[in-house]
């Protein structure tokens, strides 16, 4: 009898507008798309799925943000079915380093293989310019990271980090 893979699963749209919420902070749909990489109205979509679970909520304005007392951190949100969501209990915390953080990122953005020799490339160089963190990841990482992951990674290291970003002086679309 052959034995099914323990795969890890890919993030799911809605665990990374959560994520983009509790760290960044309430805001409209309209500005995630580009960070996300996703159409307005998966985004919207999803949005919807997690106000109808109590986890988000939208003001008259259509900014979105975390319901209050809903822990963001009590979230490894995975999609089981359509409408349903599995909650995991939080991992203990350990002290992260920066580079640890760049390899989750990679990692929950769904870079699968490399993530240790990219980090590396990618600390070996300024890590508070785009510039470089774009080379490293478009053209040092190619094969490895998608353009769509190099958007989400790029959007997010940003935007954690409060470095000038305009996803417009990297990408045409």
């Amino acid at each position: 009898m052959a034995r099914k893979k323990n795969r890890k699963r890919q993030p799911t749209l809605r665990s990374l507008i959560v994520t983009l919420i509790a760290d960044e902070g309430p805001r409209k749909l309209s500005g995630m798309t580009r960070i996300l990489g996703s159409s307005y109205q998966s985004l919207n979509s999803e949005a919807l799925k997690l106000r109808r679970l109590g986890v988000l909520d939208k003001d008259a304005d259509g900014i979105w943000s975390i319901v209050p007392g809903v822990d963001p951190a009590m979230f490894g949100i995975e999609v089981i079915t359509s409408d349903s969501v599995a909650l995991t209990p939080p991992q203990s915390e350990s002290p992260r380093t920066l580079e640890d953080k760049f390899r989750d990122l990679l990692r929950s953005a769904g870079v699968k293989k490399a993530t240790e020799t990219i980090a590396e490339l990618f600390f070996a160089g300024d890590i508070w310019n785009m510039q470089w963190l774009h080379r490293v990841l478009s053209d040092d990482a190619r094969g490895f990271v998608t353009k769509a992951q190099c958007k989400l990674i790029m959007g997010h290291w940003a935007i954690t980090n409060g470095i000038p970003y305009e996803h417009e002086d990297f990408f045409e679309d």
